[in-house]
């Protein structure tokens, strides 16, 4: 029996049915703070496509240095809060993958052999409903590993859709992560001048690479050693724009202060801890605006939506308008998903892209 056979495009998933209950089902999955499991099942049913579902087959997955460590680490700010269902253990980490189709149910607008960008988890199998927001047909001659960081250049431009940017601001970016990296490279796209602080200076030197032309070493000075260098790139003023990318609750306050009169802080990293401000010196008298940036606020009142934001930012990708190979740090066999949290979270002078190889195992 052959694997599957194409009608007019679509498989037929009559002739599978034999192959996907045999097939091994790899993922991975946190069961605790810094545990990581590589579960592994032959399920068929749990294989099964609906008619608006596609099975993928995943050759490379991203890890998160932000969502996923948090998770990984157990310092989500979300994890006691019981409203939350996300961020709770045992959690199934993962949500930037590229693969290929194995299987397309008849309405998903996909065929076996398409090449897509997902929003999986870290398995070596998925079935997912083919929504925009969830799979996304692979632009022509776009390098696989460097779509992977579509997802991450999604979630940074939320902080440039809600931004009140115009060229020629000075936007300084607090995190010269993935998220922060990005974010600078999107703000630039905008015609605005990002400069790029962090307190790693490999970080730095990766932001020159993407084409982060200023940047700025943090050290133990607080805020108004930032200022100083910050003022000497921009002529002698405060930055227009704060954001905050790194998720570190005592930055929150450095991005006010950093901030011009009647200037913006955009919180994009989702902050891992409470913090207390002096809000009258901080925001009221300054007239700072103070402008959530997280990822889920995606299509609400009229902003593009997760999957028109993914095949805009693939795009970019492909015409080199953003720079990411420069991230691609680590390569790994996914069998060696615990090495790989362990290098971005002890490492971050030197581990920043970590890409899983699902058709590679470990010795």
């Amino acid at each position: 029996m052959s694997e599957a056979t194409e009608v007019s495009g679509v498989t037929d998933v009559m002739d599978v049915t034999d192959v996907r209950a045999t097939r091994l089902i790899t993922k991975l999955r946190f069961p605790e703070p810094f545990t990581v499991e590589v579960e592994e099942s032959v399920d068929g049913a749990a294989l099964q496509v609906g008619e608006r579902d596609v099975l993928v087959e995943t050759h490379y997955s991203l890890i998160s240095p932000g969502t996923e460590l948090a998770l990984y680490t157990g310092t989500h700010i979300d994890l006691p809060n019981p409203a939350n269902r996300f961020a709770k253990f045992p959690f199934y980490p993962g949500y930037a993958t590229v693969g290929e189709v194995l299987e397309a149910g008849a309405a998903s607008g996909f065929a076996r052999g398409d090449h897509v960008f997902t929003a999986a988890h870290h398995a070596n199998y998925e079935v997912m409903e083919a929504t925009e927001d969830l799979v996304v047909r692979m632009p022509e001659g776009l390098q696989p590993e460097l779509a992977l960081f579509g997802r991450i250049a999604e979630i940074s431009m939320t902080s440039v859709l809600l931004s009140r940017v115009k060229p020629g601001d000075y936007v300084a970016v607090l995190g010269m992560g993935l998220v922060g990296n990005l974010a600078a490279q999107l703000f630039a796209q905008r015609g605005a001048i990002p400069i790029g602080i962090d307190v790693v200076p490999e970080r730095l030197e990766l932001a020159k690479r993407t084409g982060v032309e200023h940047v700025v070493l943090s050290g133990d000075g607080g805020a108004e050693d930032i200022r100083v260098d910050v003022r000497r790139i921009t002529g002698g003023k405060d930055a227009d724009i704060v954001v905050e990318a790194s998720g570190v609750p005592e930055l929150v306050i450095t991005a006010l202060e950093l901030c011009r009169v009647l200037g913006q802080v955009i919180l994009l990293g989702s902050t891992r801890g409470l913090v207390t401000l002096n809000v009258y010196d901080l925001i009221h008298r300054k007239g700072v605006s103070v402008t959530g940036a997280h990822a889920s606020l995606k299509g609400v009142d009229g902003l593009p939506t997760s999957g028109e934001l993914y095949r805009e930012v693939l795009g970019m990708i492909q015409s080199g308008a953003l720079r990411v190979e420069p991230f691609i740090t680590h390569r790994l066999p996914s069998t060696e998903a615990k090495q790989a949290y362990e290098l971005l979270l002890n490492h971050k002078d030197r581990a920043c892209g970590v890409i899983l190889n699902w058709r590679e195992r470990g010795e």
